[in-house]
């Protein structure tokens, strides 16, 4: 049979997951007037409009591609 020690053990370290995921998710609450910067253009999902937003985009997410233009993906072009 196995002892309580081990059940306990068990259990210790099934709390200690179960806590370090839930600190984890990265869940917030966000304060009304942080809101502002949360609706900011560039963190929208859907792709910008005109060929400018495109490439400021392209800089800033690092990299290019899925489209049929070709690029450099650096923002030096």
């Amino acid at each position: 049979m196995k002892s309580a020690a081990s059940y306990v053990a068990k259990l210790v370290t099934l709390t200690v997951m179960g806590a370090a995921l839930a600190a984890a998710s990265g869940c917030t609450a966000v304060a009304p007037y942080e809101r502002g910067k949360l609706a900011h253009p560039t963190m929208a999902a859907a792709e910008p409009g005109s060929m400018g937003a495109d490439h400021l985009r392209a800089i800033s997410e690092g990299a290019t591609g899925g489209s049929a233009r070709s690029g450099s993906g650096c923002g030096c072009n």
